[in-house]
């Protein structure tokens, strides 16, 4: 942490232990509590559905989409209401890019189901009871690794220099590492309570960060800029530079032409 900014990291670089405090106790905290992993994780899908993906737009309601402000502004929360549990608990990013990653898919560290005896917070999450579909906790179906998305597409979707089509084309590769998960994770009333989402989402905003280094920090349509991010207490334009939502990223295999 630099001047309050804390640096998120990959996965393999990340403090798990940490992070799997952090969220064991955040599963463990009643649904009802503002602090609880369904509380929070329930934003996204069952059972406040206040996600913005690009299925919710319509050229009547909704001309535009907030998909990336949005989910900045949701990690951005999540990530302050994860390190009140434990301080060194910072949100860390898959990087389904990299070689690694096109070797073994999910990551070790939340690929296995028990340490030590116990389950492991970063395998499964607890999800809560919805109509056909009891209380219980989230499973995945992955794909085959290679399946994975690739630098060389990242890179492509980092060189247009349209905003909107360049986040119409990310959430289509964030749809696809979606299904490719599968279980829980391939249903949006779902998918969140899963961790691995978490760490999806943190790649998918540091991909609009590259994006950003390369093409401007308010490339984004000024009709945009003063949309309400709701639940969270946020516009558009508070979510654009990320030092001041109080982070920054670690270096990647992915990266913008210039940067480290």
């Amino acid at each position: 942490m630099s001047n309050g900014v804390v640096l998120r990291p990959n996965v393999e670089q990340a403090n798990i232990a940490a992070l799997r405090d952090a969220y064991a106790k955040m599963q463990a905290i009643s649904a009802t509590d503002d602090r609880s992993w369904i509380f929070w994780a329930g934003y996204h899908g069952f059972p406040q559905f206040t996600v913005w993906h690009h299925a919710r737009v319509d050229r009547t309601r909704f001309p535009y989409d907030l998909f990336l402000p949005w989910h900045r502004a949701y990690l951005t929360n999540w990530d302050n209401v994860t390190r009140d549990q434990n301080s060194d608990a910072i949100l860390p990013w898959w990087d389904w890019t990299s070689d690694l990653s096109h070797q073994v898919g999910i990551p070790a560290a939340y690929g296995t189901s028990q340490l030590d005896g116990a389950s492991n917070p970063l395998a499964s999450g607890p999800r809560p009871d919805m109509p056909g579909n009891p209380a219980g906790q989230t499973t995945r179906t992955p794909d085959d690794p290679a399946a994975l998305p690739t630098t060389d597409q990242i890179q492509a979707l980092i060189n247009l220099s349209d905003f909107v089509d360049f986040s119409n084309q990310l959430q289509d590769v964030h749809d696809g590492v979606h299904g490719w998960v599968g279980g829980d994770m391939g249903v949006i009333a779902t998918s969140a309570f899963d961790p691995i989402f978490w760490a999806h989402h943190c790649m998918i905003d540091r991909v609009w960060y590259l994006w950003q280094l390369k093409n401007g920090v308010n490339n984004i349509p000024p009709s945009y800029l003063s949309r309400p991010l709701a639940p969270f207490n946020y516009t558009v334009q508070e979510v654009l530079d990320i030092g001041h939502l109080g982070y920054q990223y670690a270096s990647s295999s992915v990266s913008a032409p210039g940067t480290p």
